[in-house]
């Protein structure tokens, strides 16, 4: 990650869960980052979902910042980069609008 963002702000670093400010080196647009890991304590595949939420402004910054897991999905548009539990490889997409 460290080749094509440069970390402007930590939020959370624990073992499984990290929250970042990330800024792109190629194009220079700010996101806010999280990798949420969920223990497999069955079969040691854990699941892993990564979240990339375009920001500009403190206001958007703060509002992703305070959101909780769940409430990240809200907020669009937004990168998701998933590998649940059973998946033989991880999902990329863009999610630019609620579905529904």
């Amino acid at each position: 990650m460290s080749e094509g963002f440069e970390l402007l702000e930590t939020y959370v670093e624990e073992s499984h869960w990290w929250r970042y400010l990330l800024k792109c080196r190629e194009c220079g647009q700010t996101y806010f980052f999280e990798f949420y890991e969920e223990i497999d304590w069955d079969e040691g595949k854990d699941p892993q979902y990564c979240t990339y939420i375009p920001v500009q402004t403190d206001e958007e910054i703060a509002a992703v910042r305070e959101a909780s897991l769940f409430d990240l999905m809200k907020f669009f548009p937004r990168l998701q980069v998933d590998f649940p539990k059973g998946a033989k490889e991880r999902s990329v997409r863009w999610v630019k609008e609620p579905v529904g």
